[in-house]
């Protein structure tokens, strides 16, 4: 954290800083209003039968988010409860009949490059219409980005 004071004045501003919230405002920087960017990672899980620690990638803990996810049912969420939470990472339909998932690979300013997958978040209520978060790859007109891939 850096602290950063004000001329003569006692106030005294507290910035975070580091090299996760760099990344991150480097890919913030890059997304549309209103999407959802999640970055290229792996990390170390648990199997939850076995008990042995596994590293995965964004897509499978997305998957295994999605999985946990159920918990939520049946909370209230503006004033109607919770059916079910959709969360995963977007691509297009594939010749399979079943949706890719693409990887965007993003330049900044200073010529770095980093990896992101863009992620939708619906939420389906009893009573009240379904809150959708984030955007389907169809409507990321303006989204810049270097080149994709499938993953």
């Amino acid at each position: 954290e850096f602290f950063q004071s004000e001329g003569l004045r006692p106030t005294v501003y507290s910035y975070i800083v580091g090299d996760v919230t760099i990344e991150l405002a480097r890919m913030i920087d890059h997304a549309l209003p209103g999407q959802i960017v999640v970055g290229d990672f792996h990390v170390d899980m648990r199997e939850n039968d076995t008990g042995a620690i596994k590293r995965i990638g964004t897509s499978e803990f997305i998957e295994r988010t999605r999985q946990s996810l159920s918990n939520l049912e049946g909370m209230e969420l503006s004033g109607e409860n919770v059916e079910s939470i959709q969360c995963y990472l977007t691509g297009e339909r594939l010749d399979s009949g079943q949706f890719g998932v693409k990887r965007y690979i993003l330049r900044d300013k200073h010529g770095l490059s980093r990896k992101v997958y863009n992620a939708k978040v619906n939420i389906y209520r009893s009573g009240g219409g379904p809150i959708y978060l984030g955007f389907q790859t169809g409507d990321l007109d303006g989204f810049v980005y270097e080149t994709e891939e499938y993953v």
